[in-house]
Formats: structure tokens, C-alpha cells, sequence
């Protein structure tokens, strides 16, 4: 440990004597490991951590496929029910869509962005309110929805976190609801966009009210204005669940023509969703970053390399006197000399036998 603690010291003695070199090879490896320590922590919470759901990797987005549009687009309510009642491979499957009212009484008029839910949401999910409950069955049916949940920033902001918020009534568009849950903090799908995405704003995520189907609604094929999550059988693959909904889809197209002529169905995961178009910027980014810290090393072993000519003459010294490398040769000299003698560098008289005078 004696030993150790010399060479530290001995360490410390070269890199202050060469204050320039100490500095550029700090900074160097400051902004090399630094950039590295920040890329990946974003792609750490990004990519590599799971989903703050429960059991996420079963957790997948159902898109219609229709190549007149470009491709994924957002689903029609009639096609939602047909894939919710003729599939056997997902154990939930939900639709959401956008949802805006204006909330007025108890402060200032505010507009709020939320989503209208069907049933099954919060269980595809496998987060529920942290304060109260979620839908009831019944509340998804026409004319029983005046009930609603508030989303987690909403609560805190407007209600102060006041956990008595759950029972009482608030307006929104002029009509009362019933406040039956607060849901904890997080992401949820909130909105598809006509692009084949889900947004995960935190703004569009201030409520969330029941989704219901009147008998004109649920026949409605022309109006893709719908995202659906779903939730996979244990033990079924997202090949399987694909090919299933292949068959429903091709099975749709034959029985309405009309309206679902070339149209199929994407079963894309729902991690793809959270991160989007991240994902391929994020691996460049970090690939980068990995080439950037390898420059960094080289540039510092060359920076080493120079200061190694530069002592040739003393490291020559250094081992005619016995020394065996830089390292341990710290130990020698401190034996050796004083510390007097070692800030003089003139005061040590060597004898034959290795006995010193300073």
C-alpha cells in the first residue's frame, strides 16, 4: 500500500511539473468520455430500458395498410370491431382517438387535449389510475360516458394534487363530468396522426373520457380516424398475430369491397412506436460518439509518446540507477532522496552500494 501511495505521489509530481500536457489530455478525455456518458444515457432511457408498461413487449400498434394512402393509416371503427371480435391471438384490443373541450369553472377557461378511449385501454396498457378507477363497462355505452380521468400534469397544475379531486364534478363544454380517476405519470397513446403515428404528447394526454359506438358509428368504414392498440396472447408471436390479421383483412376486403378493396392490416410493436424515427438517428449518433472517443485515446497515447522522448534522457538515468520502470522507479526515489533533495534535484550524492548523501 507504502508502495502505491508513492507512485501516486510520483504521479501527481509529473503530471504538475508538465501542466501543459496534464491539461490537453484532461480536456480531451473530458469531451470524449463526456459526449459518450450523454449519447448513451439517451439512448439507455431511449431504446435499451423497458417500457413503463406492463410486460411491453407484448404490447403492439394495429394499423390499416391501404397503398392508396402511402401506407399505414388510421383505422375505421367498423374494422376496429371486426378485428376485435374475429381475432384469436390478442388477448385486448383498444381503439383511442383525439379529443378536445374547453374546461371552465373553479379558475380560468382553459382548452384541454385529451383522448376518447374504448374499452380494454388501461388494461392493453397495464397501467391504471393511480387515484380512483377506469371505466366501467357500462360507461362506454351511448349517452353513459359523462365520466372522466385526469392525466397525471393536469392534476398537479389545475387541482393542486388534491387527492379529493376523485367524486367531484367539473365542466367541460358547458356539460358535467363525474371525476372518477387520476392516471399516475407517463406516456399513453393519445393521438394517431393521418401520418401512421401515435403521438405521445404530453399535452394531448390532459384526460381521458369514454369511447362509445352508436349503431351508425360501428357501420362506419369510410372514417379512419382510429388508432388501436392491442395486447399479444401469452405465447404468441408477432408473425402469427401479423398473419392473422392478414387473413381477417383479406377476409373484410371480400365482404365489403367497397370500402376495404386492396386494404390490409400492419401489426407493428409498440416500442417501434414510442421511439419512432429515433431509433436509426440514435445508433448513428452513438456509433459516432464511439469513433470520436477512439480518436480521443489516440490522441492522447501520441500525447504520452512525445513526453516519453522528451524523458528519454532521464528515463536512461533512471534505469542505469536500477530502476525498473516508471512506475516503481517512484519508490526508488523516494528511498533514495529526500524531499528537499528531490525539490533541488542536486542534493543527492550517490555512493557506492546505494547509500545517498543529500
Amino acid at each position: 500500500m507504502g508502495t502505491l501511495l508513492q507512485d501516486i505521489r510520483f504521479g501527481l509530481r509529473v503530471l504538475w511539473k508538465s501542466k501543459g500536457f496534464t491539461a490537453v489530455a484532461v480536456v480531451t478525455l473530458a469531451l470524449g468520455i463526456g459526449a459518450n456518458t450523454a449519447i448513451f444515457s439517451v439512448v439507455d432511457a431511449v431504446l435499451l430500458r423497458p417500457l413503463s408498461y406492463r410486460e411491453p413487449d407484448r404490447m403492439v400498434a394495429l394499423w390499416e395498410n391501404v397503398p392508396a394512402k402511402g401506407g399505414k393509416w388510421r383505422v375505421a371503427p367498423a374494422n376496429f370491431l371486426d378485428w376485435k371480435e374475429q381475432n384469436q391471438v390478442f388477448e385486448e384490443v383498444s381503439a383511442f382517438s383525439a379529443s378536445g373541450f374547453n374546461l371552465t369553472g373553479g379558475g380560468e377557461p382553459e382548452q384541454l387535449r385529451g383522448a376518447r378511449v374504448s374499452g380494454g385501454y388501461f388494461g392493453v396498457l397495464g397501467v391504471y389510475p393511480a387515484l380512483g378507477r377506469a371505466f366501467s363497462p357500462e360507461e362506454h355505452e351511448p349517452g353513459k360516458g359523462q365520466v372522466v380521468i385526469l392525466g397525471h400534469g393536469l392534476w398537479e397544475r389545475r387541482f393542486g394534487s388534491d387527492p379529493n379531486v376523485v367524486g367531484q364534478t367539473i365542466t367541460l363544454d358547458g356539460d358535467a363530468y363525474h371525476v372518477v380517476g387520476v392516471m399516475p405519470a407517463g406516456i399513453y397513446p393519445a393521438w394517431p396522426t393521418t401520418s401512421g403515428k401515435i403521438t405521445f404528447d404530453p399535452q394531448q394526454q390532459q384526460y381521458w373520457v369514454p369511447m362509445s359506438f352508436s349503431a351508425d358509428w360501428a357501420a362506419n368504414r369510410n372514417s379512419h380516424v382510429l388508432g388501436v392498440i392491442a395486447r399479444l396472447r401469452p405465447g404468441v408471436t408477432l408473425d402469427r398475430a401479423q398473419t392473422e390479421m392478414d387473413f381477417i383483412a383479406r377476409r373484410l376486403e371480400q365482404e365489403y369491397p367497397a370500402n376495404n378493396r386492396g386494404a390490409g392490416a400492419v401489426v407493428n410493436p409498440f416500442a417501434d412506436e414510442v421511439v419512432g424515427d429515433v431509433r436509426p438517428a440514435l445508433l448513428v449518433l452513438l456509433g459516432t460518439v464511439g469513433v470520436v472517443l477512439l480518436i480521443v485515446c489516440a490522441n492522447v497515447a501520441s500525447l504520452m509518446l512525445a513526453q516519453l522522448a522528451a524523458r528519454r534522457k532521464e528515463v536512461a538515468i533512471r534505469a542505469a540507477l536500477g530502476a525498473g520502470g516508471l512506475a516503481s522507479s517512484a519508490s526508488f526515489w523516494w528511498k533514495a532522496c529526500s524531499s528537499r533533495c528531490w525539490a533541488a534535484r542536486s542534493g543527492c550524492g550517490w555512493r557506492r552500494g546505494g547509500s545517498t548523501s543529500c
